[in-house]
């Protein structure tokens, strides 16, 4: 399971969290296009994970960031929470190859946010375990683009 994949687990899982449009309201957040930068670091490894770049409208009702496609990923959002500016969740991800769970936060400031994320990844086949840490960074870009009538 390659570091990139374990990126695209938490891009896919963050696809499944539902709205949370009551606590949502008193987010600081400016509705629209954003763009979405996260950078992994894994304990212990050499080499650097270059940047993931994903974009999406973002909204109140739905304030996490996602634009993968996670059909093929079984993931979990749990214990999601609003509380005034800052958006929490636990995440828990696994196929035939391995398991993956952790937690993250983000803090939005208008037009933009800034988070972090630390998971741990189980491989099943040998019982290897990796720990990643996720920081993410997101600018809004524009207004979303309005869907035909």
């Amino acid at each position: 399971m390659g570091r990139l994949k374990a990126a695209g687990w938490f891009l896919a899982a963050v696809a499944w969290l539902p709205a949370l449009a009551s606590a949502a309201q008193g987010l600081n957040l400016d509705d629209g296009y954003w763009d979405t930068y996260v950078t992994i670091h894994v304990q212990g490894g050499i080499l650097p994970v270059p940047a993931i770049k994903s974009s999406k409208c973002i909204t109140r009702d739905d304030p996490i960031p996602n634009s993968t496609d996670s059909a093929r990923l079984n993931c979990r959002i749990l214990d999601k929470q609003i509380t005034g500016n800052d958006v929490r969740w636990r995440l828990e991800c696994s196929d035939e190859k391995g398991r993956m769970e952790g937690q993250g936060k983000i803090t939005y400031s208008g037009k933009t946010f800034d988070g972090a994320m630390n998971m741990e990844v189980t491989h099943l086949k040998d019982n290897r375990r990796v720990k990643l840490d996720y920081f993410m960074h997101g600018e809004r870009v524009r207004a979303c683009p309005t869907a035909p009538n």
